[in-house]
């Protein structure tokens, strides 16, 4: 991964532009990582992945059991729940 300091980015700002899109580029400021920038196309492909795994593990709750349908009861017992731990 590319690294570039934060007054670096600032100072080429297109050339940090054409880097993020060719692989991630980390920012550092104060030599410590601050941000990663990521082209449009990578970004996408990590969120898609982000939700397939979501709807993966929440279809293996449901089918393992580890799931409650959403009633008016159910949710009314959340909010009281809720509302407990605030007190």
């Amino acid at each position: 991964m590319k690294t570039m300091t934060a007054t670096d980015a600032m100072r080429q700002f297109g050339s940090y532009l054409d880097a993020a899109q060719r692989e991630p580029v980390m920012i550092t400021k104060k030599n410590r990582p601050v941000a990663v920038t990521l082209s449009i196309q990578d970004a996408e492909e990590l969120l898609s992945y982000r939700v397939d795994a979501g709807i993966k593990k929440g279809l293996a709750d449901v089918e393992a059991g580890r799931f409650n349908e959403l009633t008016t009861e159910y949710a009314e017992g959340m909010k009281a729940r809720f509302k407990a731990s605030l007190a």
